[in-house]
């Protein structure tokens, strides 16, 4: 398992032996430069061992935590009877990450970082300068300077230290796309005071979150790891939230589920600021929705595209199959680009909507109401006119298009919360015009969604299949979670589709689904059920979460370990969600 540290442009992910193995360079979405996460063998990272009585040896298993209240991690090694404690933190918008060696205990021994870097996917063979106490590493587009205030041994692969226990060796790693902009990115550096600075940054975007200590400690830790992972994983300069900082961590090990989440989901994005807005983040909230407002077209269909780079383009998005790397527990293959991106879905308009509706209703920012309102206006008369479309849904089927109820429902969120909008512009004649329509979609889905052999909604009109997506019809308040559809739905899905107290997706697939089991517990709150909410998210934690809080996509329950790419936006918003749920707001 890992750790992760980032700075609004990329992120690094640290394993409890200490080594580096996830480096993305110089942004999230660029090629790797270290990814032994993907391939031990092949895809590099920068790995601490010692030298004691002549023989070399890898670090040992060790602990991680991170401080309290931010994204800086400590990992703990023995090294014989002393201790190796790695502090690791990316100072905000700056191109360096810090690595403190704070090194204690009776014994002197040899400290050695090797460096395999494996530029690009392990597609490229870097060139490496030796410099008078550091290294560059650098491919094109892509380049890394390895430094320390502590004196070295420098070969072309390796930096060593002479430890006197008790110090500090403190390790700087700046970056660019050339070696010029790296060299760069390391002037005027200063630990101590970077190291404060970030303390700092992190502490103070955590304080300004709605508490939730009404809850167990547990629960609260849990709470803030996810609100503190959800800006991790924003690209600072655009406002986009990644899916997850990762590509082809498998849904299932060993087979072919793996894609690549580097990317900005509409639909992620949307439930981010829904997230944050509930909980007090109002700026982090809206620095998303001005995202994805922004990336709106403005003639035809708003997102015709479900994902889009952190720029809000398309750049990188076509799927490619990497031979270079073999994949996590030789999951082939490794994946970059994702094809979904090819694909119509008809709910992310809704969830656009939705999110806008969220966040005025808890920030109260009229302003930014009038300001958008034009752009609510043209997203909701396009759903309007298109509601009756299929599409390929909120799980990306990469097979022909349906009615899927999920997206309907979206649709549905699309007119009514666009309505209540309208109302507060003062725009009464709207909003009865998309009232009205919305009356006609609930209807549709009644008629057409509702499977009376299986006494729940189908996954779509012409698929009768349990899928936990038909639970966005409470969670919308499409139907109150006392009718007698919803109450019959939600035991069918339960009944059907659980999986050690949480829930799957759909029939088909067999793990434990965050994104799910999370929805579960939102509609348990509502039904006044708070106790096994309560249980719900408790199993979430437990079940689909490091010891560090972070959430995966999914969980196997049979092999009883996280599965798919993570940190997953999609898992820490729910969790967030579900507390905010419990809490009374939502």
């Amino acid at each position: 398992m890992y750790g992760v540290i980032g700075n609004g442009e990329t992120c690094a992910f640290i394993s409890v032996f200490s080594s580096v193995d996830w480096l993305c360079l110089p942004r999230f979405d660029s090629p790797t430069f270290f990814a032994r996460a993907l391939d031990s063998v092949n895809g590099g990272s920068l790995m601490l061992s010692y030298e004691m009585g002549g023989a070399k040896t890898p670090l040992e298993r060790g602990e991680q935590r991170y401080l309290e209240d931010t994204n800086l991690l400590e990992t703990t090694n023995r090294v014989g009877a002393d201790t190796v404690r790695a502090i690791d933190f990316m100072p905000f918008n700056k191109r360096k990450m810090w690595r403190i060696l704070g090194i204690s205990g009776p014994d002197s021994f040899r400290l050695v970082m090797e460096v395999d870097a494996r530029p690009d996917y392990n597609r490229k063979k870097p060139s490496v300068d030796i410099l008078d106490n550091g290294l560059l590493i650098h491919s094109p587009g892509q380049a890394l300077l390895i430094t320390s205030s502590e004196r070295a041994s420098v070969k072309r692969k390796s930096l060593a230290f002479e430890v006197e226990p008790p110090m500090a060796i403190p390790v700087l790693l700046a970056y660019g796309s050339t070696p010029e902009e790296a060299r760069k990115a390391a002037g005027g550096s200063s630990y101590q005071r970077e190291y404060l600075e970030c303390l700092k940054f992190w502490r103070g975007y955590a304080v300004s979150a709605l508490p939730v200590f009404e809850l167990s400690p547990r629960l609260h830790y849990y709470y803030m790891r996810s609100l503190l992972v959800l800006k991790l994983l924003m690209y600072d300069k655009t406002g986009a939230i990644l899916a997850a900082p990762t590509t082809s961590f498998p849904e299932i090990v060993g087979e072919d589920k793996n894609w690549d989440y580097r990317f900005c989901w509409v639909r992620d994005g949307a439930y981010s600021a829904e997230a944050l807005a509930l909980a007090g983040l109002f700026d982090e909230s809206r620095k998303i929705l001005d995202f994805l407002l922004g990336i709106a077209e403005k003639e035809g269909k708003p997102y015709p595209h479900p994902l889009v780079s952190i720029d809000g383009d398309l750049r990188g998005t076509e799927e490619e199959e990497i031979g270079s790397l073999v994949g996590f527990g030789n999951s082939r293959p490794v994946r970059i680009g994702n094809k979904a991106v090819e694909q119509k879905q008809n709910d992310l308009e809704g969830e656009v909507v939705h999110s806008i509706y969220v966040f005025y209703k808890y920030s109260r920012r009229q302003e930014y109401l009038e300001r958008h309102f034009e752009a609510v206006k043209r997203i909701v008369e396009y759903v309007m006119g298109h509601w009756r479309e299929k599409d390929a849904g909120i799980w990306e089927f990469r097979g022909p298009y349906m009615n899927y109820v999920h997206s309907k429902t979206m649709c549905w969120a699309a007119l009514e919360y666009g309505g209540r909008l309208a109302s507060s512009m003062g725009e009464r004649r709207l909003a009865s015009r998309w009232g009205l329509e919305a009356e006609r979609v609930k209807v549709d889905i009644i008629k057409n969604g509702w499977s009376e052999e299986k006494k729940c909604f189908k996954r779509a009109y012409e698929d009768d299949s349990y899928d936990a997506s038909v639970l966005a019809i409470p969670l919308m308040n499409m139907l109150p979670v006392d009718d007698p559809m919803v109450q019959m739905t939600v035991k069918s899905i339960t009944d059907h589709l659980g999986t050690g107290g949480l829930l799957k997706r759909f029939a088909e697939e067999p793990n434990a689904f965050m994104l799910s089991s999370l929805w579960l517990a939102q509609v348990m709150v509502k039904k006044g059920r708070a106790v096994n909410a309560l249980d719900i998210i408790n199993r979430a934690a437990r079940y689909a979460s490091s010891d560090l809080g972070l959430f995966a996509e999914e969980y196997d329950m049979y092999y009883q370990r996280l599965v798919g790419n993570i940190p997953q936006s999609f898992s820490h918003e729910e969790f967030i969600k579900s507390i905010n749920y419990l809490m009374g707001r939502g």
